[in-house]
């Protein structure tokens, strides 16, 4: 039972670093997804001109 702590210690930073993995997919899948609103916006404009 002396290394329940460090057992403890080992599950928290690996959850820690599961939520930090996954907080930084959901930015780039932010700044993905701005940037393809961005290109079809552009790519719409250039349909209406021609």
């Amino acid at each position: 039972m002396n290394n329940l702590g460090f057992l403890f210690a080992a599950n928290l930073f690996v959850w820690g670093g599961i939520l930090v993995y996954v907080f930084t997919l959901m930015k780039r899948n932010r700044s993905l997804k701005a940037d393809l609103d961005l290109l079809n916006e552009t790519l719409n404009k250039d349909k209406r001109h021609d």
